[in-house]
């Protein structure tokens, strides 16, 4: 592997981990938004009388895992684009 190389692998992979960061973001809204329409109609239905308890629905276990691993993709995903950007100047500079 050239030098030349590293910056090209490292700028694909951040940008891999970053895209995969905003999947899940974009997933958990998805879910949030079906959850708020779920637990709307659940409440709709209780003040009409046609349920007798009030179900609510949460997301505790979602949200701990993707504040765990999004957090650090995210991280690390910035982190190799930078990276990948100074080892190309550098580059360009030592006129490798």
């Amino acid at each position: 592997m050239t030098p030349k190389l590293l910056p090209s692998l490292l700028m694909a992979a951040g940008s891999l981990m970053l895209a995969w960061r905003v999947k899940t973001l974009i997933d958990a809204l998805m879910m949030a938004q079906r959850g708020a329409e779920t637990n709307f109609r659940s409440i709709t239905e209780f003040l009409a009388g046609q349920q007798t308890e009030l179900p609510m629905i949460g997301f505790q276990h979602h949200v701990e895992r993707s504040q765990k691993l999004g957090v650090w993709l995210m991280v690390l995903g910035f982190v190799m684009v930078g990276a990948s950007g100074l080892l190309n100047a550098y580059l360009l500079w030592a006129g490798s």
